[in-house]
């Protein structure tokens, strides 16, 4: 079985303590931001954007949020499938009971989905059979992963890690890195070994019930500097496998995650006195809206998100009955300010 190598130095453990700290105050939180199936789609697409940009797949986020949305874009055949397999398999992983193991077949079905009609059916979902290699933006091999007749042997040795004794013990992130590493380093597939160890490590989170309702766009910090993240997973190669240096990276880029997701929800502003609501998106950017505003009518917010005055009143009456927002007068002389 595969035993990792890691020390928990105190940077660790103080960014695993501050990851800790900031799921459960986004858990804990008065405003519980709506993950209906839109906002899942834009969480998907930031996630399809950010990981399959780190392989060089060309669309920008704008492109990526229409194939999300099932719109057609004109992007090149290859890119757009690469997007709409990432899509796809997110669907897929957060389709599945949180706390199930990740058995061996879960994963080759999760490369099959990630390469569906990028690769060859032999390949998609299959362990290489031929040896691969990683190299530089000028052609230069950087690093020989094992070979095609070790590939299964290894990757069952990681599963079994994940699934055994020690992995049970160890903080969900750190787990989570451990097996990104892992997967991309062992790289048993003739092609998106990649994707598949990023999303595998967003599976595990999501398993461990680190997920935070599936906003977890993960990819986004490793995308912001590809260099710095490739840098970083051959540092620990480089150093005998010691993946030390590698998890407090991995934890920084969950902590800044974290951060990004408890920013979203404190830009509402709304009293603590304020029962539980789940918000669609609309609903986030009108109180946003009243927040920068203080006070609006109704034909104020008719105007800035092009919307009838029927409409507004659907949006607006759900957060009145739950006390986020106070409604003074009536028809059109009606206005709408935070409580």
């Amino acid at each position: 079985m595969y035993k990792p190598r890691l020390r928990i130095s105190p940077d660790l453990l103080r960014l695993l303590t501050e990851a800790t700290e900031l799921k459960a105050w986004i858990d804990a939180a008065v405003v519980e931001v709506s993950w209906l199936p839109a906002l899942q789609r834009d969480t998907a697409a930031r996630l399809a954007h950010s990981s399959t940009a780190i392989e060089g797949n060309p669309l920008a986020l704008p492109e990526v949020e229409a194939l999300a949305r099932g719109e057609a874009t004109g992007a090149p055949d290859k890119a757009a499938r690469e997007v709409k397999n990432y899509l796809a398999a997110m669907r897929w992983i957060w389709s599945r009971k949180s706390g199930s193991r990740i058995a061996e077949k879960d994963l080759l079905r999760l490369h099959g989905l990630l390469t569906r009609n990028v690769l060859a059916p032999a390949q998609a979902g299959r362990y290489k059979t031929k040896a691969n290699r990683v190299v530089d933006p000028q052609g230069r091999t950087v690093y020989a992963p094992p070979g095609p007749e070790r590939a299964k042997n290894l990757t069952q040795g990681l599963i079994s890690w994940i699934d055994g004794a020690e992995a049970q013990r160890l903080h969900p992130v750190i787990v989570s890195a451990v097996a990104h590493h892992r997967l991309v380093s062992i790289h048993p597939f003739s092609d998106g070994n990649g994707r598949i160890g990023r999303a595998l490590g967003i599976w595990l989170l999501y398993t461990r019930g680190f997920d935070t309702q599936h906003l977890f766009a993960l990819d986004e910090f490793y995308e912001a500097d590809r260099q710095l993240y490739y840098d970083k997973i051959q540092q620990a190669r480089d150093l005998d496998d010691d993946l030390s240096y590698w998890l407090e990276y991995a934890a920084e880029a969950v902590v800044q995650t974290l951060k990004k997701t408890r920013d979203r929800i404190m830009s509402l502003k709304v009293s603590a006195k304020a029962p539980r609501v789940r918000l669609t998106k609309r609903q986030e950017d009108v109180l946003r809206f009243l927040r920068d505003k203080g006070r609006s009518k109704s034909p104020d917010i008719e105007s800035a998100f092009d919307l009838t005055r029927a409409r507004v009143g659907q949006i607006v009456k759900p957060m009145v009955e739950s006390g986020l927002v106070i409604r003074e007068g009536q028809t059109r002389a009606t206005t709408y300010r935070l409580a």
